[in-house]
């Protein structure tokens, strides 16, 4: 009640206004008194003070009365008063839940109501903003590209958590931190100063956009494709909208494809040349004898079969790299597989006087497994292995059993391979010696098949290679494949 600044204001008027009537009719009462005592005196009447003094008494009591009933009644005019402003004081806080409950239907009832309207509809907005907030915060905290926002002096207000992740910021002050302090990249600063210089001479400040491409070294180094863009951030405030797009590892699949188009251009001109070479003198009829007609058909058909063998690798290759294939899983007996595989190899070996060897236990599981990509996986390393080991040397097959999977080791005593040059062997096209490999009949499309159909097993594979001594590849395949492969 003492904090009720309205009621005082209000209570002392009042009680001025009182304190001035009374005055004024104290003023004409004594008046009266005196005019009376002045006409005893003259009369030479006895004077008694009791009633002037029981006339003062009445005064004040009546004072005393009226003083009480008005700041009762002041007290209860004003009350609602006090009641909406505090409502309202909560309103100011954000707290909508308290209401005017006011029984009256004069000025103060409808001045309740219109408070309580505005409670709710400001509760209502409050929360719809709110909501919004939250979306925005969420798309802005789950999204894969980054985006910062700056104002006009580069200063950073907005920034999500893969824009954090992306240039390996850990801590930041928005509305303070500028942005060339947080990301060390002299022509994204640039960039962003061209676009504030080019809205400025625009005049429109939302117009002037820009895409261009950053590469970034820290944390790590990366690609970026950058949408730079003025926006309008507030009525009096414009700023710069930076969105990022991690392009790495698309540049890296383009220039794989690019170079792969050479690659396969360059295999298929080389045959197709000697081929064109000795048909040409074939045709030419420079060459009489038989023999040497015969030595150039061969070469002929020499390479007409490493082009097969190239144009059925790059069809296998694609087919496999197509995510619409599905493989066909099977429970296949491991023991007949390999034993059909060895009776096939062991021929071929013979002939160029190299021992073949199989060490399989008698019981070994099923695994689920494609048998035709399978057979593929072993036949292009065991191809190898024979290409690369010279006569009396040794090819081993081995396969086991190995925590829940099967583990088929190939070994050779062959040239073997140097360690550089391991991590890339699984590359298309990718050659150690591409003068023996192309020599051999090798397409350089093998090893990268062999990747591609352990990847659709979910299995891993492994090279252990020493030059001179031999090479060995170590191939694990769970003996269950996950359902949704099938």
């Amino acid at each position: 009640m003492f904090k009720n600044k309205l009621f005082w204001k209000i209570f002392i008027s009042y009680v001025v206004l009182l304190s001035g009537c009374l005055s004024l009719a104290g003023y004409f009462v004594s008046r009266v008194i005196k005019g009376y005592q002045m006409n005893l005196l003259a009369k030479h009447l006895d004077y008694n003070v009791l009633p002037i003094n029981h006339l003062i008494l009445y005064i004040l009591i009546t004072f005393a009365i009226t003083l009480s009933i008005g700041f009762v009644i002041i007290k209860i005019n004003t009350s609602p008063l006090m009641n909406i402003t505090q409502i309202a004081q909560s309103f100011a806080r954000g707290n909508f839940a308290r209401k005017a409950e006011i029984d009256s239907s004069g000025e103060i009832g409808d001045l309740a109501n219109a408070i309580n309207t505005m409670g709710t509809e400001l509760q209502s907005r409050m929360q719809t903003i709110l909501d919004d907030k939250n979306k925005l915060d969420a798309i802005m905290a789950n999204m894969n590209d980054a985006v910062i926002t700056t104002n006009l002096q580069e200063r950073i207000i907005l920034i999500n958590n893969a824009a954090k992740a992306m240039f390996g910021i850990s801590k930041i002050i928005l509305n303070k931190d500028y942005l060339w302090e947080k990301i060390r990249n002299e022509k994204l600063c640039n960039l962003v100063r061209e676009v504030v210089r080019s809205s400025a001479k625009m005049g429109d400040k939302t117009q002037a956009t820009m895409t261009s491409e950053i590469e970034i070294l820290s944390p790590e180094k990366k690609l970026l494709q950058m949408h730079l863009s003025p926006i309008q951030i507030d009525k009096n405030t414009h700023g710069i909208l930076l969105v990022f797009h991690d392009i790495t590892e698309l540049r890296k699949l383009e220039n794989t494809r690019r170079e792969f188009v050479a690659n396969v251009s360059h295999e298929l001109r080389t045959p197709l040349a000697s081929i064109k070479g000795y048909v040409e003198t074939l045709l030419e009829n420079n060459v009489t004898d038989n023999d040497s007609k015969r030595e150039f058909l061969n070469i002929i058909m020499k390479h007409t079969q490493r082009l097969d063998n190239l144009i059925k690798d790059i069809l296998e290759l694609s087919k496999l790299d197509s995510n619409e294939l599905k493989i066909e899983l099977h429970n296949v007996d491991v023991h007949l597989c390999m034993e059909d595989i060895f009776s096939h190899y062991k021929e071929s070996c013979a002939g160029r006087d190299q021992t073949f060897e199989l060490d399989m236990p008698q019981q070994i599981p099923m695994i689920e497994t494609d048998e035709y990509l399978l057979r593929q996986l072993l036949t292009n390393l065991l191809d190898n292995a024979i290409k690369y080991t010279p006569k009396g040397g040794r090819i081993g097959l081995k396969i086991y059993p190995s925590n829940g999977s099967v583990r088929f080791e190939i070994s050779d005593t062959g040239i073997g391979i140097p360690q550089e040059h391991i991590p890339r062997i699984f590359e298309r096209f990718y050659r150690v010696d591409p003068a023996r490999s192309r020599e051999m009949g090798g397409t350089g499309l093998g090893l990268s098949i062999v990747k591609h159909i352990v990847n659709l097993h979910h299995g891993f594979i492994k090279v252990e290679s020493t030059v001179d001594v031999g090479s060995k590849f170590i191939i694990t395949i769970p003996q269950h494949q996950p359902k949704h492969t099938a």
